[in-house]
């Protein structure tokens, strides 16, 4: 059968390339396409054996399939023309056997150019292996700015706490406040920044359980009171005994955000109302304010980030609050919705599942008590952090630091001294803390010594792992004064 011959004119015209051999591998045709393949003439390919055109490494699985086409069966596979010039061509080759009169003819196969697929495969897995180191760099860098950012305003902000409360004259003790306002703002930012990378990232990795939606606005409402005395607005929270579905902390946090807001934009002298209801499978939280409105155009922007309302010029933060919590709250299979008219306010509703009733039962509390001796450990190499749990530690009878600035160190003393607590940092000289509080768990006389990490770095990674290896807190850099005299008061 010769180049044409008897095949139909749209076949040797096909896209695909066409190629059939006899019952003993001779080709006895190609179309038109197989041959721009090939880069041969039809009369250099037209009875000659089929693999003379195939790379000699692909041969045996040529002649497999070749075999199979005697047995009558159909199928594909993957190999390399070898063309003119001597270049390998990846084809697909979907050969199936030619019966006449109930006897084995040959074969004839469709030939699919892979070339630029395996391009496109290539350009994808490069891409793909592109966007994981980039993972990688965006985590380390996360890690970076945590600790580089939050360890001095660590120290800035717990010895402006210290002054705040130590100094009596009014003006100079105002002055320490507006220290302490300026690092809580900034912290706030690196919080966003650090909280909306991960959502970007997809490294949000909700902790769900039954969460009680009157004590989530017990806290968040606590943690917005200040402002909203500030500019002189009243809250007002209906709630009943709902319980939802979801991660406490992360719902605090997107709750607040939306406090934030409505007491933002609502305008001074304003009320916020808080309203709770549910049926049988969601529970829905609505927050609404008395602010100017939203256009329909800014609703559908809303939850962008870096997104602000028209009338945030003079408002606190980089717009990011409804992004964060728009990703928290799906991370928890929620969702939040908005409906406003311009100069009516704005509701925000956080809907998400309805959970079981709490039972009443209260989770036992850990066994804290440990050696009396008063001595806390600090695992610390930076010294002005080193110096400021110091003048803390000075100001409670009874109690007395040791600072070790090295992991070996801290192992040491951990060991030797027998501290009633035990305070990490996780980034030291020649280590990390992690193996230092995994030294204390694995030896018997501190497996029980309360541990807490004292870290400005606040990833998940970070977090997940002291779970893991049995930290008892985890206290992120800065922190709060009075919240971590208390802990560590209770513990020693």
């Amino acid at each position: 059968m010769s180049h044409g011959g008897s095949h139909p004119d749209f076949v040797h015209e096909m896209h695909v390339g066409v190629w059939s051999i006899d019952r003993d591998g001779v080709s006895t045709y190609v179309n038109r396409r197989m041959t721009d393949l090939l880069g041969v003439p039809a009369d250099q390919i037209v009875g000659r054996p089929l693999l003379d055109h195939f790379a000699p490494e692909d041969h045996p699985e040529v002649l497999s399939h070749m075999r199979k086409r005697r047995d009558r069966a159909s199928d594909h596979y993957d190999v390399r023309l070898v063309r003119a010039d001597g270049s390998r061509l990846p084809v697909r080759v979907s050969g199936s056997p030619i019966i006449i009169d109930g006897e084995f003819q040959g074969s004839v196969a469709a030939i699919t150019d892979l070339s630029d697929l395996t391009s496109t495969l290539t350009e994808r897995d490069e891409a793909l292996r592109a966007a994981e180191a980039a993972s990688v760099t965006k985590t380390r860098f996360l890690g970076w700015v945590s600790h580089e950012l939050r360890t001095p305003l660590n120290t800035i902000s717990g010895f402006a706490q210290l002054l705040e409360g130590a100094i009596a004259e009014p003006s100079q003790r105002s002055m320490a406040s507006s220290i302490l306002a300026a690092c809580t703002h900034v912290n706030g930012l690196v919080q966003d920044l650090l909280d909306y990378s991960r959502a970007e990232a997809g490294m949000l990795d909700p902790d769900l359980a039954s969460v009680s939606m009157r004590d989530v606005l017990d806290q968040a409402v606590a943690l917005v009171v200040g402002a909203a005395r500030e500019h002189a607005v009243t809250i007002e929270v209906h709630c009943g005994d709902e319980q939802v579905v979801a991660d406490q902390r992360r719902l605090v946090q997107a709750t607040l955000n939306l406090l934030s807001n409505a007491v933002k934009y609502g305008g001074r002298g304003s009320t916020v109302r808080v309203h709770v209801d549910a049926d049988d499978q969601r529970v829905r939280c609505t927050i609404t304010d008395e602010g100017p409105g939203m256009a329909p155009e800014l609703q559908q922007r809303a939850f962008r980030a870096f997104e602000r309302l028209s009338n945030a010029a003079d408002a606190d933060g980089v717009g990011l609050g409804l992004s964060i919590a728009d990703s928290f709250v799906r991370a928890m299979h929620g969702a939040i919705t908005v409906v406003s008219v311009v100069g009516e306010g704005a509701s925000f509703t956080i809907d998400l599942p309805k959970a079981a009733p709490a039972s009443g039962t209260v989770e036992p509390v850990a066994d804290t008590t440990t050696n009396s001796s008063g001595l806390v450990l600090y695992v610390e190499d930076e010294p002005l952090n080193a110096s400021l749990v110091e003048s803390i530690i000075g100001l409670l009878p009874g109690r007395r630091l040791h600072v070790e600035p090295t992991v070996a160190g801290g192992i040491d003393a951990a060991g030797r001294l027998q501290p009633a607590l035990v305070l990490l940092d996780l980034n030291l000289p020649d280590g990390s803390g992690f193996d230092v509080l995994s030294s204390i768990r694995a030896n018997p006389a501190t497996a029980t010594v309360p541990v807490f990490i004292l870290s400005a770095d606040a990833t998940e990674q970070a977090t997940g792992r002291a779970r893991a290896l049995g930290a008892d807190r985890f206290i992120t850099k800065p922190f709060n004064l009075k919240e971590f005299v208390a802990l560590v008061e209770a513990a020693t």
